[in-house]
């Protein structure tokens, strides 16, 4: 899928501000970029995740959408780089979602 098709539905999981009730992960910044997930735990397996991330890079923006819904999907962290390459397999600039998504994992680090 391309980025841009994928924000065609627009991002549920962003926020501007800090939500309240979550844990807030480290904060990544990279550049201009900067990313942190805020997660929502209940008996040990994390039931909704958000996050805040600059608006102008969008693919940054679809990676993370897209690393909430699988956090959410599987109830933890354990998501991969290469996950999300491969469901972002039709952008052509490789070399740049490879770094976004390095910016991504960063921020799941506890």
């Amino acid at each position: 899928m391309k980025v841009s098709e994928f924000l065609k539905n627009g991002t549920k999981h962003f926020t501007e501000k800090e939500p309240e009730g979550f844990k807030a992960l480290p904060e990544v910044r990279e550049g201009v970029h900067k990313l942190q997930f805020f997660i929502k735990e209940e008996d040990g397996k994390i039931k909704e995740c958000l996050f805040r991330a600059s608006k102008r890079c969008k693919k940054l923006l679809a990676l993370s959408e897209r690393t909430c819904q699988l956090i959410e999907e599987k109830g933890s962290l354990n998501v991969s780089k290469e996950e999300l390459l491969s469901f972002f397999s039709g952008e052509k600039d490789r070399k740049k979602m490879e770094e976004r998504a390095e910016i991504v994992e960063r921020a799941l680090q506890r």
